[in-house]
């Protein structure tokens, strides 16, 4: 029997054809496996526009006719005309949470004008509550479809399972890690990182969500391993939870012992003043357990700044402006918490060094307008009482434009449930305060 090269390169062909089909299988698989139950449904949302797409293009006026003969009609018999051809526009399909996004190729008089006047007519054939179109290069047109609006889905933390229990664990993460804060009206993901930015400013009345989002930032710092934790909370609705493993905490109302604490800060940037000459840098941006950030956060920050005790008062905001003004390049971070950002509350010496805003739900156009100088010029604004629970306005990292921002939910039992972790796993530093019995509480 002789031997066949011709069918031996088909045999070929057909195994590596074979292996590419089980290879998209596979990958097909694995992400229907890892998505979550909306993704799914926006997975099969996604399918049904890929199949429905020839048939809907040319309904839509997405499509052209292209009357060049093939070859086969241009040397074969000319007994008929030659019908011309139905080009529509190439897909590519992304799905996720909130809706599809398809990526499609431009044609000769299909461009971003003709995909805006179908806009509604894809809507109604997409099932979408809406679509963005946008034309990010030349050739190509974008269409993100929301089958649900982001500010309006209230999606788990990643931190949480899909029965809600934690789904984390102690020391996994680390302060160069992005921290998923939430996502704004586009389904864009907002994230924090805390080793490259700087200090901070959450503010929103009460009921408005602003914990659920203070929450997601405290749960985050205490999975890291090259964060220490640092709580001041007069209220101790944000420290409780972490009052066992966090460096240091304080629940008291006078200012006196918050600043010690913050005395304490100050001394650790002074001790820090050598590796700007060791390490030739303006700024330590490379953390470790031996050299940990410190995240310093301050909650009801008013109790403190408005004291009725005069003295005590001056010397907490004069440690306070120390850390705020010189504190983010020796690797400390400042977090403040308040319901009302007003002038009395914060000086315009700290408040603009805090250059990440997280604005709630606020009573006025003027303590919006604290946070965001420029408010009344934004098609946005906190100062609305129709603001949802858990939406806020926010200006983070490289954002210029402030977005509204949905937070992740992660509520402060599972943040109980996480501290208990961290204790199980012999990270406690110090028990609950003597009159607190953990067993009764729970």
């Amino acid at each position: 029997m002789t031997d066949n090269p011709l069918g031996h390169a088909l045999l070929a062909v057909v195994g590596l054809g074979g292996l590419g089909l089980l290879a998209w299988a596979g990958y097909c698989f694995a992400r229907w496996y890892r998505a979550d139950a909306e993704t799914r449904v926006s997975l099969r949302q996604a399918r049904r526009l890929r199949w429905s797409w020839k048939r809907l293009a040319p309904m839509l006026g997405l499509a052209v006719k292209d009357a060049t003969p093939t070859v086969l009609q241009q040397y074969g018999p000319q007994e008929q005309p030659a019908k011309p051809r139905v080009l529509v526009p190439r897909l590519r399909t992304r799905a996720d949470a909130f809706g599809v996004t398809v990526t499609a190729d431009a044609l000769p008089q299909v461009g971003l004008s003709a995909w805006q006047d179908a806009n509604e007519g894809l809507c109604d054939a997409w099932g979408m509550r809406r679509i963005r179109l946008s034309q990010p290069r030349p050739g190509v047109i974008v269409a993100r479809g929301f089958r649900r609006e982001p500010l309006e889905a209230v999606i788990r933390s990643p931190l949480l399972g899909p029965d809600g229990s934690p789904a984390c664990r102690p020391g996994q993460f680390v302060s160069t890690d992005d921290v998923l804060l939430g996502w704004d009206e586009d389904g864009t993901p907002i994230v924090l990182n805390l080793a490259y930015s700087a200090h901070a400013l959450i503010a929103g009345l009460t009921r408005s969500g602003k914990s659920i989002t203070v929450n997601t930032l405290l749960a985050h710092a205490s999975l890291m391993r090259d964060v220490r934790l640092i709580v001041i909370d007069p209220n101790l609705g944000a420290v409780a939870p972490w009052w066992r493993t966090a460096y240091k905490v304080s629940d008291a109302i006078h200012p006196d012992e918050p600043t010690e604490i913050l005395r304490w800060v100050r001394e650790e940037m002074q001790r820090r003043e050598r590796l700007f000459w060791s390490g030739r840098t303006d700024r330590i941006t490379d953390f470790s357990p031996e050299l940990p950030l410190l995240l310093v956060v301050i909650d009801e920050v008013a109790n403190y700044t408005r004291h009725p005790d005069r003295k005590a008062r001056e010397r907490f905001e004069a440690e306070l402006l120390a850390i705020a003004s010189q504190g983010a390049k020796f690797g400390i971070r400042l977090w403040l918490l308040t319901q009302k950002p007003s002038a009395d509350v914060l000086t315009t010496a700290v408040r603009t060094n805090l250059s990440a805003r997280i604005c709630h739900r606020v009573d006025t156009v003027e303590d919006f307008l604290h946070l965001f100088p420029d408010g009344r010029e934004l098609d946005i604004t906190a100062a609305d009482r129709t603001m949802p629970q858990g939406v806020s306005i926010a200006s983070i990292g490289d954002m210029r434009t402030p977005v509204r921002l949905r937070s992740v939910y992660l509520p402060t039992e599972a943040c109980w449930q996480i501290n208990d972790l961290m204790c199980a796993e012999g990270l406690k530093v110090r028990d609950l305060p003597d009159h607190i019995d953990l067993d009764k509480a729970a």
